[in-house]
């Protein structure tokens, strides 16, 4: 999504792809270890995906008022005031499953448990909803085009 954006004129990062920015977590916020760090039961139980603060605060300000991060993180709420909108891109399993098939099981497995409660966060928080089961060209088009109006 991120490429399709991108190539609409729009600046848009991949959250798990900003350096220093997406982490595995404990209970504390301490880092355990990146995105190389192969997911365990045991890592699953005690840590969680989460952003680090600083390095939001660095990502929202250079990508500037149109910027757009993709991504999720257990951790994110804490940022949200940050942001000057939330979109959800909405999926349901089966298009998810499809989506995060290259991912490891077991953190395919979580994923497909954080879905429903993510999502109703999501609108809970006030989130524009996108059909994100759509074709991603149609996806990204929509995207870009709720940006455009929203300026």
């Amino acid at each position: 999504m991120t490429a399709l954006l991108r190539s609409r004129g729009v600046r848009a990062l991949d959250a798990d792809e900003v350096p220093g920015l997406a982490a595995w977590m404990n209970g504390s916020g301490d880092v355990v270890g990146d995105g190389s760090l192969e997911p365990s039961p045991e890592l699953l139980a005690t840590c969680f995906w989460g952003w680090s603060g600083p390095r939001v605060e660095q990502i929202v300000g250079e990508l500037g008022p149109d910027g757009v991060l993709l991504g999720i993180a257990v951790n994110q709420w804490d940022f949200v005031d940050r942001f000057d909108r939330l979109v959800l891109l909405e999926l349901d399993p089966a298009t998810q499953r499809d989506r995060v098939a290259s991912r490891d099981p077991l953190f395919r497995e979580q994923i497909a448990a954080g879905l429903p409660v993510m999502q109703e966060q999501m609108r809970t928080h006030g989130a524009h909803v996108v059909d994100a089961t759509q074709d991603p060209e149609h996806v990204a088009r929509e995207l870009a085009a709720l940006l455009h109006r929203s300026r």
